[in-house]
């Protein structure tokens, strides 16, 4: 059964009253337990000190009383010779017995050197004396505990054996531990050398099942809360007795008895605390009442809510915190009612996102089968032998033409997923901006000569230098400029201009082409954005070069913006970097340009190439052998770790990508097999994966070059003559 808000509330008061009533109740309990705990652990302690100073000021008393008796013996009984001093032996015996009786020993001698003098008592059972530094020892005599003490004045040595019972009075003491308390004497060896309050039987009693008393003999000090030799719980308070030899002295207060107050304190909080619940259980129901009745104007406002009418004012009435919830439902009802329009918007903006992305794939598609299609049609006529020499010549450049076109788009694609990702490396150095945009515009020129576009350059004033990776940043260059070919009509005109401004070099690129419609210009630099996505568009691409440029602009610490007057009124985009005024420009030195421009024929040159497509095998070698090397083809890493020993190649070629066992594998293999007889053999890993991890992965594993694929025969040659051949 659903009861009212008013009794939830006053049943959830009540059970904070009395879980607070507890809580309190049990913090002061413990405070005050943890509290006459210390109190009790202070006064063992102190009882322990007291008994054991009081036992070494006994002891040192006896010491002097000992050391006093034989300076008397000298002056009492002895005579000075030509011999030294001579003791009256009667004499000795009288003193003797005066000490005996004066200081209660039960046996008592002198001894002059290694001679006893006199003795009284029993001596016949050995006695161990006291080590230097301790005032006595212990002795087993005829079944009961003694202690010896011993005084030297010169050759003249007195050694007294004590009761135990001079001791008892210190030790019957229980002053400062309750009722129940005592405290006890043990020997080393854990046996109670006093009687004990608690027990009938007559010492010793054995000690050692009490924690205090173990850690007593292992020479430590302290108070701890243990349990004594009949297993009640204490609190034991022990000090090591070293003056008289080795034992303990150990002061018991019943945990109990320490706990006392306590009692009588929990009787006094019990009381409190039923009459805090009793008031709190009032209070709670008149406090619940008062709130029941606002909230009952909250539930009215939630159902409103609930139907969707967000804008409905929430009641506001009575205590201050009821107020304030009112407050904040009527914001939330406000915040809720923005959320839903957002989630509303950011629907359809997903949703166009999602076509956005249908239309990129569907684009993507189109673009990467149109190279494919020629590719495929003109090998298919060759092959099948229909072309003549002419018409095959054409065949050959279309094919390679198609082939450029589907590495561009795949270098893109790549591009945008290191950028994406973060991996896009920089090689930054100090170059011209002047360098970068003529080799950008020599690449753009053969495309532009084709359209009859009118390619001019200005530049203002000498540039300084700026520090950039001077690839990128030609490929930026180059991608606005091959972006302005495209949609400039032939016979129109594209200028690229650079000046500085406000110390940042700037780049302009102006065409006179088809423009951006003022919708698209903010869309402009966006992946995957194009003018126009329809399938009759009259210019291709995937979309990703300016997207490209406004990343890689952005990592070199600089701007691109886009302006047009609108569709058929050209457009301009427009880079800014950062100048470095006082970094000089690197020029390639004389060695390296030695090394590009170097030989590419590689006549007498033994390469091993290993791949298991054979396709791939085909066309390296026959590239290979065009420039005059000996080459050996294998198809696995077994076959080529067979073939290394016989042929000895002077250049490794490897695929990465390979079944069983990879060309990493491979690689770290054949350096590992490497010998001075063998030597050393250069390695180029090409292949497929172009990531930046992969290309550290292949430098790791021990290849010298990492090239990918598809390569150019021009590129591959050269790269082989630069490691095969290198510059002097």
């Amino acid at each position: 059964m659903s009861l009212p808000v008013r009794y939830h509330l006053a049943l959830v008061l009540v059970g904070l009253n009395v879980v607070g009533a507890s809580v309190v109740a049990a913090f002061a309990y413990r405070t005050s337990r943890q509290s006459l705990e210390d109190q009790a652990r202070l006064a063992v302690g102190s009882v322990a000190q007291a008994r054991q100073q009081a036992v070494v000021r006994l002891l040192e008393r006896r010491q002097e009383r000992l050391n006093a008796f034989l300076g008397s013996l000298e002056s009492l009984c002895g005579e000075r010779g030509p011999k030294g001093l001579s003791l009256e032996r009667e004499c000795l015996r009288v003193a003797l017995v005066g000490l005996r009786t004066a200081e209660r020993a039960t046996a008592a001698e002198v001894r002059y050197g290694t001679r006893r003098l006199a003795a009284r008592g029993s001596w016949r059972q050995p006695v161990e004396s006291p080590e230097v530094g301790v005032l006595a020892s212990m002795t087993a005599i005829d079944g009961r505990t003694e202690y010896t003490m011993r005084a030297r004045r010169g050759r003249l040595s007195i050694r007294a054996r004590f009761s135990l019972g001079d001791l008892e009075p210190i030790f019957q003491d229980r002053s400062g531990l309750r009722e129940n308390g005592e405290v006890l004497f043990a020997n080393a060896q854990g046996a109670s050398l006093t009687p004990v309050r608690h027990s009938e039987l007559p010492p010793p009693h054995d000690l050692l099942s009490m924690t205090s008393v173990q850690q007593c003999l292992a020479g430590e000090s302290g108070e701890i809360l243990t349990r004594d030799y009949r297993g009640a719980v204490v609190i034991s308070g022990f000090r090591p007795a070293t003056a008289i030899g080795g034992g303990c002295i150990i002061a018991n207060l019943q945990y109990s008895d320490a706990l006392v107050p306590i009692r009588r304190l929990s009787r006094m909080f019990t009381s409190a605390s039923i009459v805090f619940v009793v008031i709190g259980i009032a209070l709670s129901f008149v406090v619940s009442h008062a709130i029941a009745k606002p909230i009952a104007r909250l539930a009215a406002s939630a159902r409103s809510m609930q139907e969707g009418r967000f804008e409905q004012p929430t009641g506001v009435g009575g205590p201050t915190e009821v107020r304030q919830l009112a407050h904040a439902f009527s914001s939330m009802a406000g915040s809720i009612g923005d959320l839903v329009q957002r989630e509303h918007t950011a629907r359809l903006e997903a949703e166009a996102a999602s076509c956005l992305k249908d239309e990129f794939l569907a684009t993507l598609s189109h673009e990467l089968r149109t190279p494919l299609t020629a590719i495929l049609g003109w090998a298919s006529i060759v092959t099948r032998g229909h072309a003549d020499e002419t018409r095959a010549a054409h065949a050959m450049r279309a094919i390679e033409r198609s082939a450029r076109t589907q590495a561009r788009l795949v270098d893109e694609l790549l591009d945008v997923s290191r950028l994406v990702s973060g991996q896009m490396r920089l090689n930054l150095s100090a170059v011209s901006l002047n360098a970068v945009v003529d080799d950008a515009l020599e690449g753009a020129r053969p495309a532009a000569e084709a359209k009859k576009l009118e390619l001019v350059k200005r530049s203002d004033a000498p540039m300084h230098t700026i520090r950039a990776d001077a690839g990128r940043l030609q490929q930026v260059v180059w991608n606005l400029l091959s972006n302005a070919v495209r949609f400039t009509p032939p016979g129109g005109r594209i200028e690229v201009s650079l000046r500085e401004v406000d110390d940042q070099a700037e780049v302009r690129v102006t065409d006179t082409g088809i423009g951006i419609h003022p919708d698209f210009v903010p869309h402009v630099f966006e992946r995957f954005r194009q003018g126009d996505s329809s399938t009759t568009r009259t210019h291709g691409g995937l979309g990703l070069g300016l997207a490209i440029v406004r990343h890689l602009v952005e990592l070199h610490g600089g701007t691109v913006g886009a302006e047009s007057a609108g569709e058929g009124r050209g457009a301009t985009f427009v880079v800014r970097l950062p100048i470095r005024a006082d970094m000089p420009v690197l020029v390639p030195s004389a060695d390296l340009v030695g090394r590009r421009d170097g030989p590419t024929t590689l006549h007498g040159t033994r390469v091993l190439v290993v791949d298991d497509d054979p396709d791939a095998r085909e066309i390296l070698r026959a590239m290979l052998e065009d420039a005059g090397a000996t080459v050996a083809t294998t198809a696995s890493a077994g076959e080529t770790r067979a073939l290394m020993g016989q042929l000895r190649p002077d250049l490794l070629i490897a695929d990465i990508g390979m079944p069983n066992e990879d060309g990493y594998s491979l690689i770290r293999s054949v350096r590992a097999l490497e010998s001075d007889l063998t030597g050393h053999v250069p390695a180029i890993a090409l292949t497929a994966h172009a990531r930046a991890e992969d290309i550290d992965r292949a430098f790791a594993s021990g290849f010298q070059v990492h090239v990918a694929k598809p390569v150019e025969a021009s590129h591959l040659l050269s790269t082989i003559a630069t490691l095969v051949h290198p510059a002097a």
